[in-house]
């Protein structure tokens, strides 16, 4: 009813929760709504991101039609090097990184991408605490924004 307060019978109630759901600044569906948009719109630059690093990778929605349940939003289709760690995706966060929400995302998405996929890159667009990056040995690498050094196949190929 907190979706459709038109459903409460009480016309005064179903007025006095619509106009909570439009003023909550920070559970209500308009919010929910805002971090969706701002959560696609940094997919979007990471994507843009990596078409500019000409690294090839399949997006989350193509790793979905083919019947995946648990995916990043990228998965690199040739795996590179950041800061000396191996990357085999790349999930994008347009949020601060705190513990609680971070442990929450180790435990309901990171770990299962590791085990699927192999080590990857976090991206915690508005910072994270930097205590929380403390899984790189087992393969969850954790950033602020982009990496600047990549270290690709070709690259590593053509410095020989």
């Amino acid at each position: 009813m907190l979706r459709d307060p038109s459903q409460i019978p009480d016309g005064v109630l179903a007025n006095q929760v619509y106009q909570c759901t439009v003023n909550d600044c920070c559970y209500g569906p308009l919010v929910d709504c805002i971090k969706h948009a701002i959560g696609h719109e940094h997919e979007v630059l990471l994507r843009e991101m990596l078409l500019e690093k000409n690294l090839s990778f399949i997006a989350e929605d193509q790793l979905r039609a083919k019947g995946y349940d648990k995916t990043p939003d990228f998965i690199l289709e040739v795996p590179v090097a950041v800061e000396g760690h191996i990357i085999h995706w790349i999930e994008s966060k347009a949020s601060f990184g705190d513990e609680s929400s971070h442990q929450a995302y180790l435990q309901d998405q990171f770990w299962s991408y590791w085990n699927r996929f192999g080590p990857g890159l976090v991206i915690y667009w508005y910072g994270f605490i930097e205590e929380l990056d403390c899984h790189r040995e087992r393969g969850i690498l954790l950033k602020d924004c982009f990496p600047t050094d990549i270290v690709t196949l070709r690259h590593s190929m053509a410095q020989r």
